[in-house]
């Protein structure tokens, strides 16, 4: 997934404008909690057809991680 791709995801699940999540934005900061989780995993299977792992998942700090994470993810 292109970063670009990954940010408006981001966004989209969270619910905010356009533009204005980084790569390098620490998920506490954005507000990241457990339903986003169960959203994202949903969404990357749906959209990707990979399983991300919730365990993995809980690790992630930044949404930068969550690239790497969708990357190893089969």
């Amino acid at each position: 997934m292109k970063d670009t791709e990954l940010t408006a995801l981001v966004e989209e699940i969270l619910e905010l404008e356009a533009g204005t999540v980084k790569l390098d934005d620490l998920l506490e900061g954005i507000e990241w909690d457990s339903l986003a989780n169960i959203t994202f995993i949903a969404e990357i299977d749906s959209r990707l057809g990979r399983v991300v792992e919730a365990d993995a998942l809980n690790e992630c700090k930044t949404v930068r991680d969550l690239g790497a994470l969708i990357d190893e993810a089969r």
